[in-house]
């Protein structure tokens, strides 16, 4: 009986023309770039291609080298005279909507070797990543890595993403809690495959309208939710840390493993159009308390914006970077890296 309902409703919907939002696709995924990975979630495939374009002006090609990561061939040889900077972070970082050329690390790496020194930035940013997700990937690399600087970009909605063990409605993730005197305390140290039944219920997510037309549904009656519920691949698990005490403390925890292999430290918020700042605003205290350097973004790119709106800053109906905020972003940066940026926030007055 459910079954011919739901074949009912899903020709009805059709000839009628309503559409109700799905879950995204594979296809859609970066270019079906994504693949489950059990201590992050997701991760890239190795060694492949694809594209992730937003709207222009570039194709937004991908290539994907032997560690998974966006970028040309790796090798774990950092040659002779050469100091590596990884750049770790998510979609800002990874560069979505944007060619190769034009992403963070590459227009980094060019700006820093104008004057003698070699540099080799190394693009450590995955789409749809929390800074938990990012610590992770960072732990298993830093070996190969060997960096001598490592720079955190932080999203203003990884705040949030590090208290939830399930996002985009289809995927687990790790999750750290707080532990004594505000260190990391992980709760979910991998992130369990689907199961068959939810594998089932992800597909129909994807495909099926009518299974859409409920799923997206909310109701204020408790009961009548938890029913509605069960449409849900998974319902999210809120940690309850506060969550820029936690952003706190993966900051001291990236710090401390960057430092433990003789790299310097550096973190920035995205600055994009839409930013909760607020956020930032409450953390970066914190990092003075802890001597951690960060620059503001927030006061750059909102300054760039008023005097030049026409430049391509952002994709218009979405907040990445584009091809002009990454080229700001990477001159910033650059004068940090080169000692003529100090390690304070940049154009932001709290």
């Amino acid at each position: 009986m459910f079954l011919g309902l739901l074949l009912l409703l899903e020709g009805g919907t059709r000839l009628a023309g309503v559409h109700f939002p799905g879950i995204t696709r594979p296809e859609q995924e970066h270019g079906g770039l994504w693949v489950y990975d059990r201590t992050k979630g997701w991760f890239h495939r190795r060694d492949a291609a694809g594209a992730s374009p937003l709207g222009g002006p570039d194709a937004a090609s991908i290539r994907t080298n032997a560690l998974g990561l966006r970028g040309g061939p790796w090798r774990d040889a950092k040659p002779a005279a050469t100091r590596r900077v990884v750049v770790v972070g998510d979609s800002y970082v990874f560069g979505v909507g944007l060619d190769e050329e034009h992403t963070l690390s590459a227009r980094l790496q060019r700006m820093l070797s104008n004057e003698g020194q070699a540099y080799e930035v190394v693009n450590l940013g995955v789409a749809g990543y929390s800074t938990d997700q990012e610590y992770v990937l960072f732990q298993e690399l830093a070996g190969r890595l060997a960096p001598d600087v490592v720079v955190l970009v932080v999203c203003d909605n990884d705040f949030e993403g590090n208290t939830l063990d399930f996002v985009y409605r289809q995927y687990y993730k790790p999750r750290y809690g707080l532990g004594p005197a505000g260190t990391l305390v992980p709760d979910l140290a991998f992130a369990p495959a689907l199961t068959g039944a939810q594998r089932t219920k992800l597909w129909l997510g994807r495909h099926s309208n009518a299974w859409n037309m409920v799923r997206s549904r909310e109701s204020p009656s408790p009961g009548v939710q938890s029913v509605l519920d069960l449409f849900q691949v998974a319902t999210p698990r809120h940690s309850g840390d506060d969550p820029v005490r936690l952003m706190l403390a993966f900051e001291k925890a990236f710090r401390d493993a960057a430092q433990a292999r003789g790299a310097s430290f550096v973190t920035l918020n995205t600055g994009h159009a839409r930013e909760n700042t607020g956020l930032y605003h409450a953390l970066r205290p914190l990092l003075r308390e802890e001597g951690i350097a960060f620059l503001g973004m927030e006061g750059v790119l909102g300054a760039a914006r008023t005097r030049e709106p026409g430049r391509h800053w952002d994709f218009g109906h979405d907040a990445h970077w584009n091809v002009d905020a990454t080229r700001l972003v990477a001159s910033v940066l650059t004068g940090y890296l080169r000692g003529a940026v100090d390690a304070r926030p940049v154009g932001d007055s709290h």
